[in-house]
């Protein structure tokens, strides 16, 4: 597998709301491979952010949680993609996945088993093949405050 499951942890504020960010230690090997050219981003719109923190409830944590293993499990399983990122802020759970084929995520998406008829989820993708989307939130954690 091009990314073992090892994951920095970033955390901070962004507009007065607490952010969380997590990217994988050894990410650069699947950008080095120049095999992940799609970038996708799936982002879970919390329905039960706490205005304070901008964290969803205990219980749609758990459900975002769930979808994040299944997730991984699905697209991962055939090294056609990997997730690289994940953020949570203000509401919002959002997950930067690099593919090879598109297609193939599409199906391996759709095979994540549901509970009550999906997941609340939206999904975008771009050909990114020099990593931008992901290297710009990297730098930017980066940077000495």
């Amino acid at each position: 597998m091009l990314a073992n499951n090892q994951w920095v942890r970033s955390a901070g504020t962004l507009n007065e709301k607490p952010i969380s960010i997590q990217y994988r230690q050894d990410w650069q090997l699947a950008k080095e491979a120049g095999e992940y050219s799609i970038c996708i981003q799936i982002a879970w719109n919390s329905t039960s952010a706490d205005d304070s923190t901008g964290f969803p409830s205990n219980a749609e944590q758990g459900d975002i949680l769930v979808f994040n293993e299944l997730l991984q499990a699905n697209i991962e399983a055939n090294e056609n993609a990997l997730v690289l990122m994940v953020i949570s802020h203000s509401g919002i759970n959002q997950w930067v996945v690099y593919a090879r084929d598109l297609e193939r995520f599409k199906k391996d998406l759709e095979g994540i088993p549901t509970r009550e008829g999906g997941y609340p989820i939206e999904v975008v993708a771009d050909m990114d093949e020099e990593w931008n989307t992901f290297t710009q939130v990297h730098q930017a954690i980066e940077q000495p405050a």
